[in-house]
């Protein structure tokens, strides 16, 4: 019982089967069909764009860009679709200049030594400004009916296609991170930097990889975004950085890296999906909501590090030192 108890994802697990009871006994409606579809529609966004942030945490990084990058795919698609480009050849464009923008962030980080935190900050004001001269701040609509169902319909009128889409995404870093080389490689060097190095690792090219995955997974997230409210706009994306960074939080990702795990994630971005959604129909303020979820991200952050000490004092002494005490 212990090992589970310490184990945070099904800590996580077992904080949004409470958090469900709670929500479900003060607003009965909340999983209706109709309800639960428009509440996964609302949040699936954030866990997508959270799954390669979890990658770039681990790492001891993090990318406050993407919700700029959101943004900026966002008015990319709209603006190509204005000038009469065709809707879907659009939306493959904007998604590559989220994947361009990721790839600027790693070539900042790994060419010039400035912390992720200082380079992703820089270029989220960059791209935030690009967007806002592009598109500006009236929204872009008139998308064609078929792109508007693509952040909209549901399989079996039951399954939203997001859901789907965050699956089979959640599939992918899972083995990715998981299963492979390149996922032990990104444990290491969030572990021990220097020791990776010195291992042999590629540290640039793991980096470089793992925020351009982060960019481009921004941009399919601006692109589902503006088919989902059918318009976008040069700040559609505003605050979806702090959103995603708690989603992995709260999932276990470690802040300071080398640990973490997607279904933790995943868990996370349900956590925080569903508290929200749960107070938008308590008519709770957004205020107030805020309010939660910072109270949420530092107990996630603070039972996180008081796990960690406790692990490491339960741990048994060296052989060496066992011995040195006996001979005593």
């Amino acid at each position: 019982m212990k090992r589970l108890l310490s184990n945070w994802t099904f800590m996580a697990f077992l904080v949004f089967v409470v958090e469900m009871f709670i929500l479900v006994s003060l607003a009965p409606n909340m999983l209706d069909t109709y309800n639960l579809k428009n509440m996964l529609n609302n949040f699936l966004v954030i866990g997508m764009i959270a799954l390669p942030m979890t990658l770039v945490i681990i790492t001891g990084g993090i990318d406050l860009s993407v919700g700029s990058i959101v943004s900026l795919s966002g008015v990319t698609l709209g603006v190509l679709w204005q000038q009469g480009v065709p809707i879907w050849l659009a939306a493959a464009i904007a998604v590559v200049v989220g994947g361009i923008a990721g790839i600027i962030n790693g070539i900042v980080i790994v060419r010039t030594g400035i912390q992720p935190l200082i380079a992703t900050l820089a270029t989220m004001f960059i791209y935030a400004g690009v967007a806002l001269v592009v598109g500006g701040r009236n929204s872009i609509a008139g998308f064609p009916a078929s792109f508007y169902k693509f952040g909209t319909s549901a399989l079996f009128d039951v399954i939203p296609a997001q859901l789907i889409i965050f699956i089979v995404l959640a599939a992918i870093f899972g083995l990715l991170l998981h299963r492979t080389t390149f996922g032990r490689k990104i444990y290491f060097l969030g572990n021990n930097e220097s020791s990776a190095v010195y291992s042999g690792v590629e540290v640039n090219r793991v980096k470089l990889c793992i925020y351009t995955l982060s960019g481009l997974v921004a941009g399919l997230g601006g692109v589902i975004l503006g088919s989902y409210f059918f318009s976008v706009r040069g700040d559609m994306g505003d605050g979806y950085e702090f959103l995603v960074i708690t989603a992995c939080l709260v999932g276990g990702v470690n802040a300071y890296g080398g640990s973490g795990t997607i279904l933790g994630t995943v868990l996370g971005t349900f956590i925080i999906g569903m508290l929200n959604q749960g107070m938008n129909m308590m008519n709770i303020s957004s205020v107030e909501q805020k309010i939660a979820t910072g109270i949420i991200l530092i107990l996630a952050v603070v039972v996180q590090q008081l796990n960690t000490y406790f692990t490491r004092r339960k741990k048994p002494k060296p052989l060496a030192d066992n011995v040195r005490v006996q001979s005593r």
